[in-house]
């Protein structure tokens, strides 16, 4: 007893709520900033910065073709970058603030359901998964369709708790900015049905109607993406195939990429069960569970789609469970086990700072550009695959790129991500002297590419016929060889 009370005189409340989220939040940011620029960007990033950096219109016709439900995050990035810049580090800020304040929320979240302690754990327990440093490095909406998410969840316990018109205003524009960062983020109204029915029906039934109400209207602002994005699915995930019974299983691994942590998160999450306030430990629960069994039933169902990234918006929810568990010890055994984690993902997060695919563009560029002489041409292959060999070498070599011999409209032009190539090899080579062919690797299926063996036929035969290969550099992901025309030929 006397230690809470100096406890309460040395931090009164309203000190310890701020100390609750802030402390969070800086750690968060202190670890997802840590080499956030360091690992290159990876094809994903990279058909960002294409599209945002286009101009509006071209925006929006790249939407009513492909990505369409990323449009709202390619606006935003578009007019950030013409703000900050288009460096990798400039590009990512956004995803590493929304994580940090994503921390923030779990915090509030928490410790709105068990107190103080419960907060600042769960939000430290954010803080040391590696899966949150991974796509707080990403120049993608993932970050923000998990503030938003979370955010969402807060408010509407509030709003059901305390009802009052600009709660349900605050929910129904998360409800919005949730789905316009990532649609699928929109699974979890399904708990949010729940959550509104069971604590609805105990405050006072019409506030369920406030929900529904609050609800469409967030809606509203999303349902063009929806329609367009059921349209272009199909095109988008081409590659994927329907999720296994056994990935349903791995689902922890799936979302946290690092199955040990995840496994521990969970553990403690469903230890929740059994302590007091477990009511709100099933509803957080509920929104959970549901996201993924839907996804997973349209997985089976309609079109392959089961991807843990797009489920990383129940990771808070978990981490705000886990803080819960980990209040009921005291705060230096909670703070130690939070450390435990954080030294269990270790590795992980430093697999994060090396790279983020097998694809090196950077060092392909540097080949180029080191190599390269005035009047050179230069061959990308696969020019239809998702390697996006084109953009990312664009992106490091800029105006030093040697010229693209082959192209016939490039990707704005296209209103798409992929080129189109000329049809006459001979004419658009020309007699060029020397040329670049860069070649990525296959990747379905996976072989390892050669000078030529992922040209088309027109372009091998020229090469065959009137150049020879001086030299060959592989580097990380790509075949790179220079041809080079003889004075013969």
């Amino acid at each position: 007893m006397t230690t809470v009370k100096l406890s309460r005189r040395l931090a009164p409340g309203w000190v310890r709520v701020q100390i609750c989220w802030i402390v969070p939040a800086v750690v968060t940011w202190l670890v997802v900033s840590w080499e956030a620029a360091r690992p290159q960007p990876w094809r994903d990033e990279i058909a960002s910065w294409s599209a945002a950096t286009r101009t509006v219109p071209q925006i929006f016709a790249l939407g009513k073709n492909i990505d369409g439900v990323l449009v709202p995050y390619y606006l935003f990035l578009h007019y950030w970058i013409g703000w900050r810049g288009d460096s990798v580090a400039a590009m990512r800020i956004p995803s590493l603030v929304a994580m940090a304040a994503t921390a923030a929320v779990v915090a509030l979240l928490a410790r709105r359901f068990w107190g103080n302690k419960a907060g600042m754990l769960g939000g430290l327990v954010f803080a040391m998964m590696p899966i949150v440093a991974r796509y707080a490095q990403e120049i993608r909406g993932y970050a923000f369709a998990s503030l938003f998410a979370t955010l969402a969840t807060l408010a509407l316990a509030s709003a059901l708790e305390k009802s009052a018109w600009w709660r349900w205003l605050l929910y129904s524009l998360c409800v919005a900015l949730m789905g316009l960062s990532h649609l699928i983020s929109l699974l979890i109204l399904a708990g949010h049905l729940v959550m509104a029915l069971v604590l609805g029906w105990w405050f006072g039934r019409w506030r369920i109607l406030w929900w529904v109400l609050a609800t469409a209207a967030g809606l509203a602002a999303v349902l063009p993406l929806t329609r367009r994005g059921l349209g272009q699915q199909g095109e988008q995930l081409s590659w994927l195939d329907p999720a296994t019974p056994k990935a349903l299983a791995d689902i922890a691994g799936a979302i946290f990429q690092a199955p040990v942590v995840g496994g521990i998160v969970i553990g403690l999450a469903v230890a929740t069960l059994w302590r007091d306030r477990a009511s709100a430990s099933v509803l957080l629960w509920v929104s959970v569970l549901l996201p993924v069994g839907l996804l997973y039933a349209y997985d089976q169902w309609v079109s392959p789609i089961f991807l843990g990234r797009y489920l990383l918006f129940t990771v808070p929810l978990l981490c705000a469970l886990a803080g819960a568990a980990l209040s009921l010890l005291r705060l230096p055994l909670g703070l130690v086990a939070v450390l435990v984690i954080g030294a269990i993902g270790l590795p992980t997060q430093l697999a994060y700072r090396r790279d983020h695919s097998n694809f090196d563009y950077q060092a392909a560029a540097r080949v180029v550009r080191t190599n390269e002489q005035a009047g050179d041409g230069i061959v990308y292959e696969p020019r239809n695959g998702w390697q996006s060999v084109d953009l990312g070498l664009g992106y490091y070599l800029r105006d030093r790129a040697p010229r693209d011999l082959l192209l016939k409209s490039d990707e704005a032009q296209n209103a798409s991500l992929w080129a189109t190539e000329c049809d006459d090899q001979v004419k658009c080579i020309g007699t060029t002297k020397r040329i670049w062919v860069v070649a990525a690797d296959n990747l379905d299926p996976p072989y390892r590419a050669t000078a030529t063996n992922q040209l088309g036929y027109g372009t091998k035969a020229v090469l065959d016929r009137y150049y020879v290969p001086l030299v060959t550099w592989r580097v990380g992901g790509f075949t790179i060889a220079l041809f080079v025309r003889p004075p013969a030929v």
